[in-house]
């Protein structure tokens, strides 16, 4: 039995009339009848009665209707559904970011995508950076944000944004509250830091600030997520190096300081492996790539970098 055959039969019980089918249908009119008479000898039941005058439905007639509408149906459903995944339109994307990274552009890019793909199933995994490159690598997500500058084979990389750094300090702390400070006024301070493991991209990045600040920073802490780092912060345990978008995250018992001069920036970039076909990331990457044009056209307006 093909769709052929279903697509045959439906046009005559809808019209009841094999002339008017086969005009609809765009064939000629013996071949549609020989292919119903094939259709109810394979199924071993007659489907149609048939008079000079009228044709009629069977009561199996009626009920193989059913079942056979039902089969298009699904058919041209199946049909729209593959081309919408072949337009990016439809489907599963699985995306991977680190924490720092839901507290500046990654949610309006989020939100902007389910917008224009609203059939798009998406997945969201939190992880570390040497957690989401092994998963990107092993295709258990589709894209990845990362803080690291990502130069690797089989993988691609761009830009979406980037932040400089502030300083979190206890609430109750001497100088919070005040203006811009020099990041090495704060040597003799213990800081609280993420550890190597976890984000050595930004870990880095944290050192070679407070030495280009000229000291070497004394840590006292570790903790892998930024909420636990702004929670050690606001028991008064330390100081600590954050990304400014962490602002956003009005953390009880934490001021944020701006730093003179203005520290280096960090990168949050979208990876995502390099292959031919992939609309659902294509179209993904170029909704982030619209969001972060915007957000950076949106800073120079309001005064910023």
């Amino acid at each position: 039995m093909e769709l052929r055959h279903l697509r045959y039969f439906v046009a005559v019980a809808e019209e009841l009339h094999f002339g008017r089918a086969a005009r609809r249908l765009n064939v000629a009119q013996p071949p549609l009848s020989q292919q119903v008479k094939a259709l109810e000898a394979e199924l071993g039941v007659t489907l149609l009665l048939r008079t000079s005058r009228r044709v009629e439905l069977t009561a199996e007639g009626r009920v193989f209707l059913e079942h056979a509408t039902l089969v298009l149906g699904q058919t041209e459903r199946a049909k729209d559904a593959t081309r919408a995944a072949k337009r990016g339109e439809a489907g599963r994307i699985a995306i991977g970011f680190v924490t720092s990274a839901v507290y500046a552009l990654v949610p309006g890019i989020l939100r902007e995508y389910h917008r224009k793909f609203p059939a798009v199933e998406m997945r969201c995994h939190e992880m570390t950076p040497a957690r989401l490159l092994h998963a990107l690598r092993q295709r258990e997500i589709d894209v990845a944000f990362v803080r690291l500058p990502v130069r690797e084979d089989g993988l691609v990389a761009t830009e979406i944004s980037r932040e400089r750094l502030v300083l979190a300090l206890p609430a109750e702390h001497p100088r919070a509250g005040g203006g811009r400070e020099r990041l090495r006024d704060f040597a003799t301070e213990t800081f609280i830091m993420v550890p190597r493991t976890a984000a050595p991209g930004f870990h880095d990045a944290l050192l070679n600030e407070c030495r280009r600040a000229g000291f070497s920073p004394r840590i006292g802490h570790e903790a892998g997520e930024w909420q636990t780092v702004l929670a050690l912060v606001a028991a008064g345990l330390g100081v600590a190096l954050v990304p400014e978008s962490l602002r956003h995250w009005q953390r009880p018992g934490v001021a944020y300081l701006e730093l003179t001069p203005r520290t280096a920036e960090v990168p949050l970039e979208l990876v995502w492996r390099k292959e031919t076909a992939q609309p659902l990331v294509e179209a993904f990457v170029a909704v982030a790539r619209a969001a972060a044009l915007e957000a950076k056209d949106a800073t120079r307006v309001n005064g910023g970098i």
